[in-house]
This record gives structure tokens, C-alpha cells and sequence, in this order.
């Protein structure tokens, strides 16, 4: 009763507010100097955008996700807990982890927020996540604590508290909902698709741009039909035409080369590699990339964009699925190892170095390689001229 009547105070009220359908949803332009209208939508059809969200998108989703509990041995994978088979297998009814993943992290990096409703069986234990469109949430805060209104007509529209709600948000600049990284950089994408419709536009005209045909005579109209047709024909089968009547051809507008189409097309691949936080060779811009620091490059992406998301979802998920106190014995884990693995001689310097100093063991080289335990291996080994200064070895 106390919290309806606080929901009544800001206008709001548990699972009864007016439904508005996804579809009457209208996205707003963003006007900008390149004089492209960009919004979420027609940023996607921008091809450095849609490849910078899908490739973040799906490397996220393709991680393997557990959660794990500390025992006295160390951490070790929790199969028997609800949470772990949420996030291992299933969320919910209609998706698999790689869509579900994948479509938060597309909300994450295109809209700023990504929501996900926290469903609950009669014993309070986490049963299924539903994800929501950020365009159908409103966040509020009022006395300290926040409140989700979801619009929708899919039965999960109405009022949740913040307990209910699994939120992620991208750079915020009041702390209750992340900003838009498209809306704030429409000038840079803009930019990029401004380019992209003026080479489109070039070749659709056959390669031409805008010129006039002058002469210091006049032309009559038998004269000027003849020019015409014979222009026209020439111009449709690319051929050079033949100026008669003493006409020439006076040049109006700029070359593709004199508006450095292709330095400015680079230029807004750099931009949204920027925005993203992608290394340029991952949009297929290999100005400043090499054989040699290509691999450095992939350790930056998994360092630099990938782990600070991978850590948004961590800590949001523990805070929100675990009870009063399982925090402190579980933890959620998205496993970055497989990312940095390197190259094969380079895994195999990491192996060898961690054998020989005796903090790894064998089997657990094998298993980091996919590859089935193998009795026998299990031992720790260490170097036989190595020991510790003023001791004599044990075995001898």
C-alpha cells in the first residue's frame, strides 16, 4: 500500500499506465551541418556503424558467461545455481544467450541503456530475463530510489521498482540513464553518410557532375535538336561526345578528387572507430595497421571496449539476481581468456614459461586448449637447478 501511494505522488502506477505500441514510436532526426537526418535507424545503415555495433555485439555474446563460486580450493563453476543456467543456456522462453546478449549489447551501444525485466518464481529464485527496447522506458528517481515506466502491449508494460530491473547504461551525465552515443555524435556520422550518398549519387549520374554547354552563337531549333540527340546518345553509353556548333563544356561543380571523397570517407571510419572504441583495421581501415601490432590492436579491443561492458553487466547482474548475502561467496563471470589467447607460438611461450615455473600443470594447459584431462599430469613441476637461496632441496 505504502508503495502505491509513493507511485501515486509522482505519477505513476504499478502495472496500469497507458499503453503506447512500439510501432507508434516515432524516432527523432537529428538535424546537423552534413544535412543527413540521423537518428538510430538510418545510423545503422551507415556501414562503419553497423559493423561497429555487430561486431562488439557479437564478441559479447559469444562469451562464455558463468557464475562462479569461491570454496576453499578456489572458484569453481556453480552448475546447481538458477542464475548460472539463465545465463549459460537460456534467459528466457524465445531467445538463446548469443541473441539475447547480443541484442543488449546493440541496445547498450546505440541507444545507451539496455533493460532487462528480473522474473521471479514463487521461492524468489531469478526464473527467466526479459529484455525491453529502451525506447519503451522511462527511468525516474525520486527520494534516492529509481522507477521504470515500460510502455508496451506485450504484458510487461506498467511500473517496476529498481530491484525488478536489471539496468545498463553507458556514459551518464546524471546517473539515472545514459546518454545516446548517436544523438551526441550525429555530426560525425552524418558526416560519414553525407559522403556515402555523394559517391552514390556521382555514380548514378554515369560519373558526370554538374556542368553547363556554352556557346558565343545562338542555335536554332533544328540545330539544337540535332546537338541534343547526338549528346544525349554519346553521354548514355559513356563514349565521349563530340561538341559541334562551337559549344564547349564549363565545369559548375567539384570533382570526387577535389572534395577528398575518399579522405573523408576513411576520416568518419576513424570517427565511428573512435566512437566505439574499435580499432580501425576492424572496420576494414588499414591506413596505420600492420602485420606486426594488428595483434596488439585485438588485445587493445578486448582491453580498452570489451571489458569495461563485460564489467557494466558483471556488476549490475550481481547486484540484481543474487540474495543478501550470496555476493560474497558468487560472482558472475564473463571469461575474456579465449580473446587473448594470441597466436599459436605466442600460447605456447604462455604455456611453456607457466609449466617450467610450476604455477601451471599440464592438464590444466589441456583444458585451456579444449582438450580432454589426461592422468598423470595433474602434478605441478619446477625447475631441477632452481631453489631457494640458504635452503637445501627437500628431495635431496
Amino acid at each position: 500500500m505504502q508503495f502505491l501511494q509513493l507511485l501515486s505522488k509522482i505519477g505513476l502506477q504499478k502495472r496500469s499506465v497507458e499503453v503506447k505500441p512500439v510501432s507508434d514510436w516515432k524516432p527523432s532526426f537529428i538535424p546537423n551541418l552534413s544535412g543527413v537526418n540521423v537518428d538510430n535507424d538510418t545510423a545503422l545503415r551507415f556501414t562503419a556503424v553497423f559493423a561497429a555495433m555487430r561486431i562488439r555485439s557479437e564478441n559479447i555474446a559469444s562469451l562464455p558467461k558463468s557464475v562462479l563460486k569461491e570454496t576453499s580450493s578456489g572458484k569453481e563453476i556453480a552448475v546447481n545455481h538458477p542464475v548460472h543456467g539463465i545465463l549459460h543456456k537460456r534467459p528466457n522462453g524465445y531467445q538463446d544467450v548469443f541473441t539475447f546478449w547480443a541484442f543488449l549489447n546493440n541496445c547498450l551501444d546505440g541507444w545507451g541503456n539496455a533493460y532487462v525485466i528480473i522474473n521471479r518464481d514463487s521461492y524468489g529464485d531469478v526464473s527467466s530475463l526479459f529484455p525491453v527496447h529502451p525506447s519503451r522506458v522511462v527511468p525516474s528517481l525520486y527520494r534516492g530510489v529509481k522507477y521504470y515506466k515500460i510502455s508496451g502491449n506485450d504484458g510487461l508494460q506498467g511500473v517496476y521498482n529498481d530491484t525488478e530491473i536489471c539496468h545498463f547504461m553507458l556514459f551518464s551525465i546524471d546517473g539515472v540513464k545514459g546518454i545516446n552515443p548517436i544523438v551526441y555524435n550525429a555530426e560525425a556520422i552524418g558526416n560519414g553518410m553525407a559522403a556515402t550518398r555523394f559517391g552514390t549519387e556521382f555514380f548514378e549520374k554515369g560519373g558526370n557532375i554538374k556542368s553547363v554547354l556554352e556557346t558565343d552563337g545562338s542555335l536554332g531549333d533544328k540545330e539544337y535538336n540535332n546537338f541534343m540527340r547526338h549528346y544525349t546518345e554519346s553521354a548514355k553509353n559513356f563514349e565521349t561526345p563530340l561538341l559541334e556548333y562551337g559549344i564547349k563544356l564549363k565545369q559548375l561543380g567539384i570533382s570526387p578528387e577535389a572534395a577528398q571523397m575518399l579522405q573523408t570517407k576513411a576520416f568518419s571510419i576513424q570517427d565511428i572507430a573512435r566512437i566505439f572504441s574499435l580499432p580501425p583495421h576492424m572496420l576494414a581501415d588499414l591506413s596505420r595497421s600492420t602485420f606486426s601490432n594488428i595483434e596488439h590492436q585485438d588485445i587493445q579491443f578486448v582491453q580498452y571496449s570489451l571489458r569495461p561492458s563485460v564489467k557494466r553487466f558483471e556488476y549490475q547482474l550481481e547486484n540484481k539476481l543474487f540474495f543478501e548475502g550470496e555476493s560474497d561467496s558468487y560472482h558472475i563471470k564473463f571469461d575474456l581468456n579465449g580473446l587473448l589467447r594470441g597466436d599459436m607460438a605466442s600460447r605456447g611461450a604462455f604455456y611453456h614459461n607457466g609449466i617450467q615455473d610450476g604455477w601451471l600443470n599440464r592438464n590444466e594447459v589441456r583444458n585451456m586448449e579444449g582438450l580432454n584431462r589426461e592422468d598423470g599430469l595433474e602434478k605441478f613441476m619446477y625447475p631441477a637447478n632452481l631453489n631457494v637461496v640458504g635452503e637445501t632441496n627437500k628431495e635431496e
